[in-house]
């Protein structure tokens, strides 16, 4: 059964985080501060904790299932997660040093022009996941219970 009231957590807070990063580095000064980097950081780790869980728990549930729509929307998603993985995992290499966890921002507007798609890109899929993927799990749930 998925956790619904986890995964609208999750969402909350990547949202949140989102905002607040998005809004501090309009600033140069503040890409460079302790804050934005954890912020930058905890983003990271709780967007890819988000497309694990929903890959795992809600596409897989659906894929299990027998109704063609819904597996047809989960290939879907997990199609939009590999390649949202590979977009993610080129804009880290970019701008940052995990293993270090250091931003590495040379050209400012380069770094704001690329992390706003990137972060909108998130927030899309966030809402996606809201409009059509919950909504076909609990109908799921609905028919077996």
């Amino acid at each position: 059964m998925a956790d619904f009231a986890k995964l609208h957590e999750q969402n909350h807070r990547i949202t949140e985080t989102s905002n607040v990063f998005l809004y501090l580095i309009r600033e140069r000064a503040m890409c460079d501060t302790e804050c934005a980097k954890n912020l930058f950081f905890d983003y990271v780790a709780r967007v890819r904790e988000h497309i694990e869980l929903v890959d795992a728990q809600l596409c897989g549930q659906l894929m299990k299932s027998q109704d063609r729509d819904m597996k047809n929307t989960a290939d879907r998603f997990l199609s939009g997660s590999m390649e949202i993985k590979r977009i993610f995992a080129a804009y880290l290499k970019d701008w940052c040093n995990e293993r270090k966890r250091e931003l590495k921002i040379a050209d400012h507007d380069a770094f704001v022009r690329d992390t706003n798609p990137i972060f909108g890109l998130v927030l899309d899929r966030i809402e996606r996941e809201t409009e059509h993927l919950y909504p076909l799990v609990r109908q799921l749930h609905a028919k077996s219970a």
